[in-house]
């Protein structure tokens, strides 16, 4: 299956919907760990680099089709 742009912003939307779940649950769970507070918003920053690439590979995958 060849991806696209949407589906990149889909896993995206998804899985930032699953991080703030994570974060409530630290935050519920784990008040007062900072680390795993930090943790948190690593993934964060995780999923928008790996998000990046992907858009990235796509555009020049589709340059290359072209």
């Amino acid at each position: 299956m060849i991806m696209g742009k949407s589906d990149v912003k889909r896993i995206q939307t998804t899985l930032e919907v699953v991080t703030d779940n994570l974060d409530d649950l630290v935050n519920e769970l784990l008040p007062d760990n900072y680390d795993a507070k930090e943790l948190v918003n690593h993934l964060y920053y995780v999923i928008n680099d790996v998000c990046s690439v992907l858009e990235n590979e796509i555009q020049i995958r589709n340059k290359v089709l072209k």
